[in-house]
């Protein structure tokens, strides 16, 4: 906190501090428009003077405790850092720093070969950029101190440094502080500004230390100084929105730089060429342009100055502390020779580089990402915890398992006397060479190991332990490699090395850790940061109006047109030469795409006159465009101008001008003329803009190009950063011999870059590390290299995925009119036509004139909608009668033939769930009568809801529409009679024959329901899909068990025959298919019937698979053991019939990929596209550069012939191969030679996969004919980082944008508002709340009372205690290690022992507090029951000395599992885990659609490779000769592992391989074409599509981002425990639902912020007594209650607003009645989403308007069942009123009372008063409160009212009854009988408060309405009973 002292006025102004301000202060520069600067004085608007000061003091209070604000050398400081010319300087040492570094790396300095260490290095200074940096940081240190004596270092120079020894007081100040006004802070504010300490200082006996040491650090928001007008929030946001809420205008003027500070840079009106060209979308105005470099940086540093903002109080200020801190720490270790001594500390001079990190704001657009991260930072934070705990828990999981397991490889014994040579294998046993069987491995001490596992090393070989992989970097023997090997799977790269080499050690089954790892990691959480970053930029997008990558202001995308040829309005002539050029641009176009087909021509061997001939023809199309191009500006004369002002002309011009220059010789014959044919080649954008539908594709992607830049230039940078960072830290200890060896800047450029892409990224990790092993770094640059890897691929990359996102989103203002056509397209449309145009088109009966009949009326309804005549709609439903018997006999049949649960199950499962959530609007209409027949009681409102439904049209439109669906189907059952034969199938079986009704009940029709026929049995049809689903899995079985090798062994021991077992197995399943197939047939038809076969898309689908199985079955029959791989291959399409079969998958299916395929084509036809060019440009620049001699120790191709001795493991047994000059072979063999294997190898690495090793190649080149050797050429590598730029990470993100699209249309979350965003995951969460199962009063046993309160208490000490045991529990596991102590392990035991025994005792103290039944209820209390009895019945057989390995794998399985308490007990890391969890079912739909997909490639693969011979890449348990490793062989391609290497293996044909002519089972040859098809295939379906669909899923259903903001912050557990506390007290303990007559008691006790009661509790009936109670005698005939006070009190009661809340009480009571007529009850749900409509979200923006129309019908009801209440009270009060009237009259005319003549008697008349201020009318009345001006429904509930749910424009014109019915008004009372205190508010002063409305004005105004009769017979009522009164 800083305080601002005001010399004129003794006031204390206190400023927030820069944590806050700065980021709000950036934020308005950011995203600021200049009609907001303008307005607003350039940024700094004039502030209102409260003060009367004459100036602001530059300088406050001391810094350093004795540098005053008079000081001169402070203010010679202050004047010099605010000049000028001092921020451009710095900014320029800046850059200068920056330049010496990079000069300074790119000296090569590698570690010398014959040296396995550095050498020592003494002193600092060695080459002179060590001078220049010294000297900038000293003038970097002095302009810190300079800063610091101005500002201040840490606190604010106000605040003394006593503060610390100071307990301040918090009484004067709600805050705290007495310095800090509040006067101007609401109550909301202030309570949220209350600093509150952590848990730790809760309760301690240092509480008082631990206030004065936070009082001088404690921060409290404030307003921002900036003062800007922005549009209002809710009361209750986020931190986005409080990010860009309106500012409060201080009391205080701002503080003035000096005046002698001025800006040197131009003027940002002024517009340059750059500026228009890198606008975002469309300009706000003209004088919007890009800001000059570091604009915003200085502006905010110079703000800052003025502020006096402490140093370290500044981000920038603490980063620039940071590094000049750590330069002189590294100067000072480097003079005394201990930086690079025999250890190395390069972590300080590596923190010295970020002195340039200001680098990152050299544009607004990087600005503008930085604060954008900012404020996504907070949530990005929350979901890092999530993932860092998900990673530990990991981690343990693995060092529990699989430590040691990756130190045990196979060793070759020595033979020939050589040493014993280590292989590559892992392996878990060896064969003894004395028994000859398997025996455990060895361990390190030389003892056999436990057991037997893995891999078996044979015989010749032994299975050991020794150092491991990578110098034991890559294993699980610490938590810290665990956690490294954790990070690995998370990158979903080289994970699958990780795995097999486990597998090896252990088991087959540990590939289920690396698989549920990358499941839960990859595919589901680090989705979520995806999740996050589009879902916050989106927000900051709706909210700012601004793009989230860049200042300028959004804009529609330019609609698609031709931009050829702009006209020009000034000249309205024709042009002959631009009508020519308008007739040839077709012609231009093909010259376009000769050009490039010229350039593909070129090959690595090509003659002399193919090279002519492309010369000739390159400067032919090069004048040709040159021709072209003076042809257009003179067909622009005399407006030439006009020609300049297009960029297509522009880009044109520029490659004609390209092509020509490189067509000079000098030029041609260099070796830049590769590159340079970029300029020819580039025309080929003309060709993509003209392929169809690409050009709106390109307007999307690239319709943010600003952003775009902005976003890229981002990376860069970050990318610049890291890679100065490590090569400070790694430069000079690594060895040539490695690729990325960090020896020069930009070989550490490319390597971060490699890092960040993911690709290979562990060989740079590993090679790193295992480096600075024995220099005592590898855990710093482990940590670093990790950590860069998590930020810059999980959240740069990511961020490119927001950018197109943007492009994709529908505008804000869009989206509600989007909505409306929906709906009424939807509302209005025809019902959907289940089947194809075509069959009907080809229907014969259609062509046959039928025997003319005239209509039958009697099969009509009455009344029939004559417009719904001539619609033709052939699929509807039966008529309401019919579906309602059919459902009854369904309904009877399932009571008698099978229990309902299972059959629901199946239903479901085959079917679908045909049961509905919504409140459907029929059921709103039978409410009215279910109310009337259950108030039996109410006659009013009986007769009043049959009036009511008797006026209600909606009804007859429903009855209408329901009508026309009648008529349809009569018209389709005439014309069935018309046609005798249309419904016979094959025209042999009608709806009469018995077999055909037989077959019509087992299965359920494909064209609608049957009009004349049978209807399914529900029972049957489920009994009959069960079967056909047992029989599907009964194939995939049989295929499981009998595999190629497994069929071609069985017929070498037993000989070819076709009646095998799997053959006949094969045979029935099939024929059962078969059976489906003519059962469904002869029910319904094939193709010409009325719901025919055909009709289905889905049975379409099945014929195809029958037919391909049959075919398969019947060729296997015939051709025995010699069938070809296609005919084998179609065993793979059974697994097919499971998703037409389950209708969720059918639903997956139809959602996911029939949808959306258009775009994703789209998508993939642009990524070809791309492919072109850039294989044509790798071929001109590295054709014939990259071959190889196998031989390394050749020079060129010249040495390579002859032989030489090769070895495979070290220098022993080595054999004579013959050298060979060939493609390169690093995981697979490429080239560049031609133009096919150019574009082969970019299509394989633009999936990431393989293009390191494709760039190392081309560093390595040396010359065409030369041997290659290690970056010799490194330049080349810009050619693939520029590719995988554009491609792999643009591309890629496509499809991912392209998906989350296909997502967000097909749920229509891309139509909501931000509010509808928020109320959808808003009634998410409530839907997720169930109430508590508390016993409802306290235990009164004093044990068990003891034991209830543990329970409940969830902050309690013993939850506090326990919570910490946890804690220590996970710490102690993670202290396993390999090869740990004796005493350690059983301290773990013990630990462990005594944890599991609490964990019980805490389990039965809860458990005896609560009771079973509401134990039961809390999921987590099974969870602890589970895991507390399972890890301590472990631990106990452990203790006592068991050796089994299952028992203690389970041991270490519960105990990591105490872990997951921490998700219960930590409140973000819980919601996090609900929020998570809400996207399980739609993960685990997509990962049952994944499976079949799955299963249907892993049986091809088998069947058409499962006997190829293994390559390079393949092993025992990396091939495809089993179902297992098939599946597993897939699922790390899916995620782009190794794909293309496999590919290439399985493409061998002879002569590699043995090939046997007509018997395939004699063949272990591969297949190019299946090769290439199935593995492109599986890589376009599996990476590119369905793992990006998970990340749509996560990103759709990641509701936290909208939770934390809106109504759902205002949920906090604190109030949902305080609601279920009360729920729990008057819910039905046995139905668990809120029963109707404890409705009003419940709503009387809620609070917070679901209080409801109609006045608040300091206006209750106690609390007005209480605060009137009078002890005088003078009180004692008023019963001790003082009037006068009484009277003060109740006039100063609100009661506009204790009307808005009796309004809102009145319809929360009256809907939750309507709504207990459902069940008889409320059920918790029900409950708070009815609370949540009125007391925390605005149906009107909220409600999408599918809901908002239902919630009206709802709102409808109620509003007139609360004014039918309103108007009984009246009558009722009326009624009293005058009884009480009469019985007065006759006590006055009895002479009891006695009335002194001098005194006047004061008679009350109910004559009319003053008109009430608001303005009412009739219940009934057609008048809108548009019209009145003044609604008199109003409400203090956020819920609006119910008449004015949906504004007109958002209304079509055409349904004028439904617009009228939203705009009803209703009259407002004041008299209620629904509470009891209500009479409460008539007794007031009338003098001071009049009547709200009038007697006579109200019956005036009843008289004209329904109600006239009601009121005429209720005074007729009354004037009869008072007849007999008056004659006595």
């Amino acid at each position: 906190m800083r305080v601002a002292n005001i010399r004129a006025q003794d006031a204390s102004i206190r400023l927030p501090d820069d944590d806050e301000e700065e980021q709000e202060e950036e934020d308005w520069e950011v995203f600021s428009t200049p009609d907001d600067k303008q307005s607003s004085g350039g940024g700094h608007a004039p502030r209102p003077e409260a003060l009367n000061t004459q100036e602001a003091l530059p300088l406050r209070g001391n810094t350093l405790g004795f540098l005053g604000p008079t000081n001169p050398f402070r203010l010679k400081l202050y004047l010099l850092l605010s000049h000028s010319y001092s921020d451009p300087i710095l900014l320029l040492l800046i850059l200068l720093t920056a330049v010496v570094f990079v000069v300074q790396a790119s000296r090569t300095i590698l570690l010398p070969a014959d040296q396995s260490t550095p050498s020592p290095q003494v002193g600092y200074f060695h080459v002179w950029e060590d001078y220049a940096l010294f000297v900038l940081y000293i003038l970097f240190t002095i302009e810190s101190l300079a800063r610091i004596c101005t500002s201040g270092f840490v606190f604010d120079p106000e605040v003394s440094t006593s503060a610390l020894f100071t307990v301040p007081s918090f009484r004067s100040s709600p805050s705290g502080f007495t310095s800090v006004p509040t006067g101007s802070l609401s109550a909301a504010d202030v309570r949220d500004n209350i600093p509150r300490p952590n848990s730790l200082g809760r309760g301690l006996s240092f509480k008082k230390f631990y206030k004065s040491l936070a009082q001088p650090f404690t921060l409290i928001e404030s307003t921002t100084p900036v003062p800007f007008e922005r549009a209002p929030v809710e009361s209750s946001t986020s931190r986005i929105e409080k990010r860009y809420a309106p500012a409060a205008h201080p009391t205080y003027p701002q503080a003035q730089p000096h005046p002698r500070s001025g800006s040197r840079f131009r003027s940002t009106s002024e517009r340059t060429f750059f500026s228009k060209a890198l606008r975002s979308d469309v300009p706000a105005s003209e004088n919007e342009v890009i800001a000059l470099p570091f604009r915003l940086n200085i502006q905010l540093s110079r703000r800052k100055l003025a502020r006096n903002v402490p140093y370290l109080r500044q981000s920038w200020g603490r980063i620039d502390f940071i590094a000049v801190f750590a330069f002189w720490v590294s100067f000072i270790l480097a003079s005394v020779g201990v930086e690079r001594g025999t250890y190395h500390i390069g972590v300080f001079r590596a923190l010295s580089v970020l002195r340039i990190a200001r680098l990152l704001a050299i544009s607004s657009g990087t600005t503008t990402i930085m604060h954008s991260l900012k404020v996504a930072r907070p949530l990005l934070s929350s979901v890092a915890y999530f993932v860092v705990f998900a990673v530990v828990f990991f981690s343990i999981i693995g060092v529990q398992s699989f430590k040691g397991s990756l130190r045990r490889n196979c060793y070759l014994l020595p033979t020939l006397g050589e040493a014993q040579t280590q292989l590559s294998t892992f392996c878990g046993g060896h064969i003894n060479a004395t028994t000859l069987q398997p025996s455990p491995y060895i361990q390190l001490d030389g003892s056999p190991g436990d057991t037997v596992k893995g891999f078996i090393c044979p015989l010749g070989q032994t299975c050991q332990e020794g150092q491991g992989a990578s110098s034991g970097v890559e294993s699980f023997d610490t938590v810290w490699q665990s956690t490294l090997q954790v990070i690995v799977i998370a990158s979903a790269n080289t994970w699958s090395n990780v795995m097999y080499q486990t597998m090896g050690a252990e088991y087959f089954a540990s590939c289920f850790f690396f698989v549920a790892c990358i499941l839960v990691l990859n595919f589901w959480l680090i989705n979520l940061f995806v999740a996050v970053i589009t879902n916050t930029f989106s927000a900051i997008r709706a909210e700012t109006q601004k793009s989230a990558f860049g200042a300028a202001p959004l804009g529609f995308l330019v609609e698609e047109r031709d931009e050829s040829w702009p006209v020009d309005e000034r000249h309205s002539g024709q042009n002959t030469l631009k009508l020519f050029y308008a007739y040839t641009r077709w012609g231009w176009i093909f010259l376009a795409l000769a050009s490039l087909v010229v350039l593909a021509t070129a090959t690595a061997n090509m003659s002399s006159l193919h090279q002519e001939i492309l010369y000739k023809s390159e400067l032919f199309l090069t004048i040709a465009f040159d021709v072209e191009i003076f042809l257009r500006i003179a067909a622009e004369l005399p407006a030439w101008r006009v020609f300049f002002r297009h960029g297509n002309n522009w880009i044109d011009m520029a490659l004609a001008f390209g092509s020509s220059v490189i067509q000079i010789p000098a030029i041609q014959q260099s070796e830049v003329y590769p590159w340079l044919t970029i300029f020819p080649i580039a025309r080929f954008y003309r060709v993509i803009l003209e392929f169809p539908r690409m050009k709106p594709l390109l307007l999307t992607v690239f319709g943010n190009l600003y952003g775009l830049a902005n976003m890229t230039l981002f990376l860069m940078l970050v990318n610049f950063l890291a890679a100065l960072v490590a090569i400070q830290l790694i430069q000079g200890d690594m060895s040539g011999d490695t690729t990325m060896n960090f020896g020069q800047f930009w070989n550490s450029f490319l390597a971060v870059y490699q890092i960040l892409s993911s690709e290979n990224w562990t060989t740079v990790l590993y090679d790193a590390t295992v480096a600075e092993l024995a220099l005592g770094q590898a855990v710093i640059v482990a940590t670093f290299l990790s950590c860069w890897l998590l930020f810059a691929n999980f959240i740069v990359l990511q961020m490119f995925i927001a950018v197109i996102n943007e492009n994709f989103s529908v505008a804000e203002e869009a989206k509600k009119e989007k909505q409306a056509s929906n709906y009424w397209a939807r509302h209005r449309s025809q019902p959907e036509v289940t089947h194809s145009r075509w069959i009907r088109r080809l229907n014969p009966y259609r062509w046959f004139k039928a025997d003319p009949i005239t209509v039958k009326v009697e099969n009509l309804p009455s009344t029939l909608v004559l417009p719904m005549r001539e619609s033709v709609v052939q699929g509807y439903s039966p008529p309401r009668e019919e579906r309602k018997d059919s459902l009854m006999r369904a309904i009877s049949k399932r009571a008698r033939h099978a229990p309902s649960k299972s059959i629901t199950m199946l239903q479901r499962l085959f079917m679908g769930n045909t049961k509905t959530n919504e409140f459907p609007l029929i059921e709103l209409r039978q409410a009215k009568a279910k109310l009337a027949e259950r108030d039996v009681v109410e006659d009013d409102t009986e007769q009043y809801l049959e009036i009511l439904a008797g006026m209600n049209q909606d009804d007859l439109v429903a009855e209408a529409l329901d009508d026309a669906m009648q008529e349809r189907r009569a018209r389709k059952a005439d014309f069935i009679k018309d046609h005798p034969t249309y419904d016979k199938t094959f025209w042999l079986f009608s709806q009469r024959n018995g077999l055909r009704r037989l077959c019509q009940k087992i299965v359920r029709p494909a064209g609608g329901e049957r009009i004349f026929g049978t209807a399914p049995d529900m029972v049957a049809h489920t009994i009959f899909q069960l079967l056909v689903f047992l029989t599907i899995i009964g194939g995939i079985i049989t295929e499981i068990i009998a595999p190629p090798i497994y069929r071609r062994n069985y017929y070498l021991l037993y000989g070819p025959h076709r009646s095998t077992w799997f053959n006949i197995a094969e045979a029935a399943f099939g024929f059962a298919l078969f059976l489906e197939f003519l059962i469904k047939v002869v029910a319904d038809g094939f193709f010409f019937t009325p719901n025919a076969y055909a009709r289905s898309i889905w049975n379409v689908i099945d014929f195809v698979i029958l037919m391909g199985i049959l075919a398969n079955i019947g060729l296997t029959w015939w051709l025995v053991g010699t069938a070809s791989r296609f005919i084998q291959a179609l065993k793979a399409l059974r697994a097919l019939r499971l998703i037409t079969l389950i209708d969720q998958m059918r639903n997956t299916f139809k959602d996911l990929f029939i949808s959306g395929v258009i775009r994703i084509l789209d998508a993939a036809v642009l990524a070809i596209l791309y492919l072109i060019p850039f294989s044509v440009w790798g071929t001109n620049i590295f054709a014939g550069l990259m071959n190889e001699c196998n031989d390394t120790s050749v020079q060129g191709i010249g040495d390579c012939t002859g032989e030489y001795v090769n070895t495979i493991y070290g220098n022993s047994f080595g054999f004579l191969v013959p050298r060979a000059w060939n493609n390169p072979s690093p995981s697979t063999t490429f080239s560049f030679d031609n133009f096919r294997a150019s574009m082969l190898i970019l299509f394989e690495i633009i999936s990431l996969e393989g293009w390191i090793d494709v760039m190392s190649v081309a560093m390595s080149i040396t010359g065409a004919g030369q041997q290659p050797q290690t970056n010799a050429s490194q330049a080349y590598a810009l050619f693939f980082v520029i590719y995988n730029l554009l491609g792999g990470i643009i591309i890629l993100t496509l499809f991912v944008s392209i998906i989350i699209g296909n997502f967000s249309s097909k749920t229509g979350s891309a139509f909501l508002t931000r509010p509808q965003r928020q109320w959808i995951d808003l009634e998410k969460l409530i839907k997720r709340q169930k109430p508590s199962k508390r016993p409802h009063i306290r235990p009164t046993s004093p044990l068990r009372a003891w034991c209830y309160d543990i329970a409940v208490r969830k902050h309690g000490w013993w939850s506090r205690a326990m919570t910490l045991l946890f804690i220590m529990q996970i710490m102690v596991l993670m202290t396993e290690t390999f090869g740990s102590q004796v005493a350690t392990e059983d301290f773990r035991q013990d630990f462990s022992l005594f944890m599991t025994s609490i964990y019980m005792l805490d389990i039965i103290v809860r458990f005896y507090g609560l009771g079973w039944e509401s134990f039961r209820d809390n999921g987590w209390n099974i969870f602890d029951v589970i895991v507390a009895s399972g890890s301590f019945t472990a631990t106990i057989i452990v203790q006592s000395g068991s050796t089994n390995l299952t028992i203690q794998q389970l041991q270490k399985l519960f105990l990591v599992c105490i872990a997951f308490k921490l998700v219960q007990r930590v409140d973000s890391l819980n919601q996090l885990f609900k929020t998570t969890r809400a996207s399980l079912p739609v993960i685990l739909n997509l990962l049952g659609l994944w499976l079949v997909v799955f299963l249907f490639f892993a049986i091809m693969y088998m069947e058409v490779f499962g006997m190829t011979k293994w390559f390079s890449g393949e092993s025992n348990t990396q091939n495809y000769q089993s179902m297992g490793s098939a599946l597993l062989m897939l699922a790390f391609m899916s995620t782009g592992e190794g794909w293309n290497q496999y590919m290439h293996d399985y493409a061998t044909v002879y002569p590699r391989c043995t090939y046997a002519a007509g018997n395939i089972a004699e063949t272990d040859c591969g297949s190019i074409a299946w090769a290439f098809s199935l593995f492109i295939a599986w890589n376009l379906l599996s990476m590119y599509i369905i793992s990006n669909m998970f990340t749509g899923v996560v990103v759709e259903n990641f509701s936290y981002v909208f939770q934390s903001t809106g109504g759902a912050k205002s949920i906090t557990r604190r109030e949902m425990r305080s609601l279920k506390k009360v729920w729990t007290e008057f819910s039905n303990t046995k139905t668990g639902q809120l029963e109707r007559q404890n409705i009003g008691p419940f709503l009387a006790r809620l609070d917070g912020v679901f209080e409801t009661r109609i006045y608040p509790p300091q206006q209750s009936v106690h609390a007005i007594l209480a605060g009137c109670q009078d002890n005088s005698k003078k009180a004692t005939k008023t019963g001790g209650v003082n009037l006068k006070k009484l009277n003060n009190i109740l006039n100063r009661v609100d009661y506009n607003s204790i009307r808005k809340r009796r309004n809102t009480y009145s319809r929360l009571y009256h809907e939750a009645r309507i709504l207990s007529l459902r069940s008889g009850g409320l059920s918790f749900t029900d409950m708070l989403l009815l609370l949540a409509h009125h007391k925390l979200i605005d149906d009107r923006e909220a409600l999408v308007l599918r809901d908002l129309v239902v919630r009206q019908e709802t709102n409808r009801l109620v509003a007139d069942l609360v004014n039918l209440d309103r108007v009984r009270s009246l009558l009722r009060m009326i009624s009293q009123r005058r009884k009480y009237l009469l019985e007065r009259e006759k006590v006055m005319n009895r002479g009891q009372y006695y009335i002194p003549l001098d005194i006047p008697a004061i008679f009350v008349h109910s004559s009319p008063a003053t008109p009430p201020p608001t303005i009412s009318r009739d219940i009934t009345s057609p008048r809108s409160e548009y019209e009145t001006g003044q609604s008199d429904y109003e409400s203090n509930s956020p819920s609006p009212s119910p008449r004015i749910l949906v504004s007109p424009s958002e209304l079509p014109a055409t349904d004028r009854s439904f617009r009228s019915s939203l705009q009803r008004t209703r009259r407002v009372s004041d008299v209620s009988m629904l509470s009891a205190d209500m009479s409460q508010s008539y007794w007031r002063e009338r003098s001071r408060s009049p009547e709200p409305e009038d007697e006579g004005d109200m019956m005036s105004s009843l008289q004209q309405s329904i109600w006239g009769g009601k009121c005429r017979s209720s005074r007729k009522s009354d004037t009869l009973s008072s007849i007999p009164s008056q004659q006595k």
